[in-house]
């Protein structure tokens, strides 16, 4: 004769069935639920005027969480997994809100994203090089003069006392000259070395340096062989709720010190 299952079995197994039943649903549930969760913050992130995004704090951690990984993948590389850039490259550290091309806001750090500096495309940020004055032809825009290394020298020290950096007065005077006149660096950095972050021309004025350290070989030597850095395009890589959230990473970045306490 065959032997029935005991009713105890019985309960044990339709328990245990149903317990893997109800966890199976849970999960899913939690699953379908994140995914809604996701998907509204998302088109949140998309919809929202994006200087508007820093004053909702709920959008701007989900749009920092959803940027991180991004940033290690794509960014990283050149500006350092904490953001403050590489000097050695003339990678800008993105925390110190001194930015070469807008007011730092979201929209401005957005539309560097998206079409790069000097990424070869219609839209990309590329008004101005840094031209290389230690060459027979230092610019490939316009005709400007070399100058000659003992003018270089003039130049830095120029620079040095512009910030207020021990520096020969006589030969920042003559600097001051060539800044203005033959080497038509106004042209960019305006007539008080101030910069213009319409067209990415630095404020040379701040003690702060997109390569080197602002020592005298640093600055000569970028001024003998210029800048003219590239920034890639994300555009048509990365999808349009990724750069704006990495726009809102570096938005975050850059504001979490006050002003006051802004280097240089």
């Amino acid at each position: 004769m065959t032997a029935r299952p005991r009713p105890y079995r019985r309960f044990v197994t339709d328990w245990r069935i149903w317990s893997a039943v109800a966890f199976t649903a849970l999960i899913t549930g939690g699953a379908t639920t994140d995914l809604v969760f996701q998907a509204k913050m998302r088109a949140q992130l998309v919809c929202t005027d994006p200087d508007a995004i820093p004053k909702d704090a709920a959008l701007t951690a989900f749009a920092v969480a959803l940027a991180r990984p991004a940033y290690r993948a794509h960014c990283a590389a050149c500006h350092g997994a904490d953001l403050t850039g590489d000097p050695r490259q003339g990678a800008p550290n993105l925390t110190d809100r001194d930015w070469l091309y807008g007011d730092g806001r979201v929209t401005d750090i957005e539309q560097t994203v998206l079409y790069g500096i000097r990424a070869g495309n219609g839209r990309t940020r590329d008004l101005a090089d840094m031209p290389a004055f230690g060459r027979a032809v230092p610019y490939r825009r316009y005709e400007v003069a070399s100058l000659e290394p003992d003018e270089i020298h003039d130049v830095v020290e120029f620079l040095l006392a512009a910030t207020e950096k021990p520096a020969d007065t006589a030969a920042a005077e003559r600097g001051a000259t060539i800044f203005a006149g033959k080497g038509q660096c106004f042209d960019c950095h305006e007539e008080d070395a101030q910069g213009n972050n319409a067209i990415g021309a630095p404020n040379l004025t701040d003690g702060i340096w997109l390569r080197g350290n602002g020592s005298r070989s640093d600055i000569a030597d970028t001024v003998s062989r210029g800048l003219s850095d590239f920034c890639p395009a994300w555009f048509g890589q990365l999808n349009l709720v990724t750069i704006r959230a990495l726009a809102v990473l570096v938005y975050t970045a850059s504001h979490r010190q006050s002003p006051a306490a802004k280097d240089g």
